[in-house]
């Protein structure tokens, strides 16, 4: 085999590698519900991706909130007895997994490790 076909299959090789990559993903946030006047509010502590978002269902209409890490956001609906939540670091979808809402202050934290294999 010759130089430059060594070369090649080197190459061909290292482009073959599986290099996995992995990226820390948390959020801390605290969501406080006042159910006598419906409203909620999103404090956005940290966030791997600079914002927090909260899904509120089960009152009426679904309710986004979005803060910004260090900010908060609020909501003058949504807080009320039998409402649900799901909360990250990304947009919660339908079909996320809920968690009950109570009336006053809720902590939220998640920390995960997303791998990917190039």
């Amino acid at each position: 085999m010759n130089k430059g076909m060594a070369l090649l299959a080197l190459a061909l090789l290292a482009g073959c590698s599986g290099a996995t990559t992995a990226e820390k993903q948390n959020v801390n946030l605290v969501l406080d519900a006042d159910f006598t006047t419906g409203t909620l509010l999103l404090t956005c502590r940290d966030s791997s991706s600079g914002s927090c978002h909260v899904l509120v269902a089960g009152s009426g209409e679904p309710v986004r909130l979005s803060a910004e890490k260090g900010k908060t956001a609020e909501s003058a609906t949504g807080a009320a007895e039998g409402a649900r939540f799901c909360a990250g670091e990304a947009e919660p979808q339908n079909g996320c997994s809920l968690t009950p809402l109570r009336d006053g202050e809720q902590i939220y934290r998640s920390s995960r490790v997303k791998t990917e294999s190039k």
